[in-house]
């Protein structure tokens, strides 16, 4: 008797393991078939990379200096369809990107936030595949001087004028002329012909015109297109005062 029960303690514990065995078994004869299948990193050479149809973010007009209101964005695609998990790294010589580093969504879109450089020009960023053979797609930005800044003079078309119309700032004191969205044919012309400089050609939105006043004294300036010398029509004045030292 002592020995059958023996057999029989030896047989129930030893029919867990195997089934336990088993089944390791089989779990790791499936895993390189699954790794294989949903970790491998899509090949760069099979995929394009391009700016959606719409709302890319591409050619926006901000504030040098502050972040762009709209994303950028791309669409990663092989054979026409979309990518999911592509990493798309961006970058730019001007100002800074957030995030730099992407993976495309179940739509095969990623998308990360310019911030322009302080300075008012046009801007570049692009965005590349990682891995890639250099394909890329460049966004363009043109940052402009803040309307709402103190020393920042707008040039209207409602009302054809400049606002403000007369501004006083300290000797060195710098003045951004700004032309806002909807302002069309202006143009800065100095009442005596040197300060501040001309503008150039009546320009329409997106335009400014940046001067620094290093002597004291009164500017009038006007537009050549709906203004005149000596306070006609659209026209302003700066007023440069001296430091007064204590």
């Amino acid at each position: 008797m002592k020995t059958d029960r023996v057999k029989w303690l030896r047989s129930r514990l030893r029919a867990p393991a195997l089934v336990f065995a088993a089944g390791l078994g089989a779990c790791v004869g499936l895993l390189p078939g699954c790794d294989a299948s949903d970790r491998a990193a899509p090949d760069p050479a099979t995929l394009e990379i391009a700016k959606p149809a719409s709302n890319s973010g591409d050619r926006q007009v901000g504030v040098a200096g502050v972040r762009l209101p709209d994303s950028l964005r791309v669409v990663v695609t092989r054979d026409g369809a979309a990518v999911e998990g592509v990493t798309v790294i961006w970058s730019t010589p001007e100002g800074s990107v957030n995030p730099t580093t992407v993976r495309t969504d179940p739509d095969g879109r990623a998308a990360t936030t310019w911030t322009p450089l302080a300075f008012f020009a046009e801007q570049f960023a692009m965005a590349r595949l990682d891995g890639g053979d250099g394909a890329a797609v460049g966004f363009t930005a043109i940052a402009t001087p803040d309307p709402d800044a103190p020393n920042t003079v707008l040039s209207l078309s409602e009302g054809n004028r400049f606002e403000p119309a007369d501004y006083a700032i300290p000797v060195g004191g710098t003045v951004n002329w700004f032309w806002p969205p909807g302002s069309t044919g202006h143009n800065i012309v100095p009442d005596n012909g040197e300060s501040p400089p001309q503008s150039g050609a009546p320009a329409d939105w997106p335009k400014w015109h940046v001067f620094r006043f290093t002597t004291p004294g009164v500017y009038r300036y006007h537009c050549a297109i709906h203004g005149g010398p000596d306070g006609a029509g659209m026209s302003g004045t700066i007023t440069v005062e001296p430091v007064v030292s204590d």
